[in-house]
């Protein structure tokens, strides 16, 4: 069975991959969305490197302390801990899937189509 540890290593590694893979398609220097109201305007924007890093960063704060705690649950508990941990896991990489595939229909409407 996988350890916490190594799960939440690898969720940020998938993250900060994702995002590494989507600032090729980004220009340098661009502001992105990281958040849209209900008119689908985005709110506020951040700069490219902070708007694609803060969802690992997020994920790394977050699931850290999650994972390290796992040291001290009861073997008859870790089952339930670790799939905890997978779903939320899996959360993360959902939400970032979302954010990414958002961007990427703001930029090709910044390119006028």
């Amino acid at each position: 069975m996988l350890s916490a540890p190594f799960v939440t290593s690898i969720t940020v590694l998938v993250l900060a991959a994702m995002s590494l893979a989507f600032a090729r398609r980004a220009p340098a220097g661009t502001k992105l969305p990281m958040q849209w109201g209900l008119g689908r305007r985005p709110i506020w924007s951040a700069p490219r490197g902070i708007a694609l890093a803060i969802t690992p960063l997020l994920a790394a704060f977050t699931l850290t302390p999650f994972s390290l705690a796992s040291l001290w649950v009861e073997p008859d508990e870790q089952l339930e801990f670790r799939l905890v941990l997978a779903l939320v896991s899996l959360a993360y990489i959902a939400v970032h899937a979302l954010h990414l595939y958002l961007l990427s229909r703001w930029l090709r409407s910044q390119d006028g189509g």
